[in-house]
């Protein structure tokens, strides 16, 4: 299959690209560098990088590491609008867009992120918006023609190899699966790499979980333009 990743140089998108490089023909896109260059908070560069890609099977966004991290407190309008055009409105739009172009029977793996379900004081302009992205993949799973498939991958906190254990997942790790995603037959599924954590069933239940757990704390500040690590 040929597959596009999109963040194909961020710290998730160079485990999906190990991953499915190993059997699959694949288009690096970056900002800066890679195969195709693109602007995914920006339509025309879009549509650009699929007019150059042509025809494809499959596309991964790896995309939405640069949020803003700041106490909930500082948040003003424009960090909520910077995370909802990174975290969720630029992934739709490649979904929206890409659908003319790809195979019958074709699929896209988003990335949403474990703060959908433990958020914290510092991931108030991320965590939402990825919980956003996972409805709307729920919701539309059935609504997409010609056997599209549409899934989300969530990720948990990302570690090097040989940290990885309760709550924290490696890259490795975290592109088998979506490679799960692309060659398998399910739609609408958010496919959760958390390292054995739990689905929380209440704030409160994922504020203890974090207790014990020491804490899932996203990095200070998230504003860089670097695509591929999401939380």
């Amino acid at each position: 299959m040929k597959v596009i990743i999109v963040g194909a140089s961020g710290k998730i998108g160079r485990g999906v690209d190990r991953a499915v490089s190993a059997n699959h023909e694949v288009i690096r896109v970056g900002l800066a560098d890679g195969d195709v260059q693109c602007d995914y908070t920006d339509p025309e560069s879009v549509r650009s990088m699929f007019a150059t890609v042509g025809a494809y099977d499959a596309l991964v966004s790896a995309v939405g590491a640069d949020s803003r991290f700041l106490p909930f407190e500082e948040l003003a309008d424009d960090d909520y609008r910077y995370g909802f055009e990174r975290k969720f409105l630029s992934q739709i739009r490649l979904v929206s867009m890409g659908q003319s172009t790809i195979q019958d029977g074709g699929s896209f793996t988003l990335t949403s992120g474990f703060l959908s379900h433990y958020s914290n004081q510092r991931g108030i302009a991320t965590g939402p918006f990825n919980a956003t992205l996972e409805a709307f993949v729920e919701q539309t799973a059935r609504l997409w023609p010609r056997g599209i498939r549409v899934n989300v991958v969530s990720p948990g906190p990302v570690v090097p190899a040989g940290k990885e254990g309760w709550g924290k997942v490696t890259a490795a790790q975290c592109g088998q699966v979506y490679v799960q995603a692309i060659e398998g037959a399910m739609s609408g599924e958010v496919l959760r790499v958390w390292g054995g954590l739990p689905v929380p069933d209440s704030r409160e239940a994922a504020i203890s979980i974090r207790r014990r757990s020491g804490g899932f704390q996203p990095p200070d500040s998230g504003e860089g333009r670097k695509a591929g690590a999401s939380e």
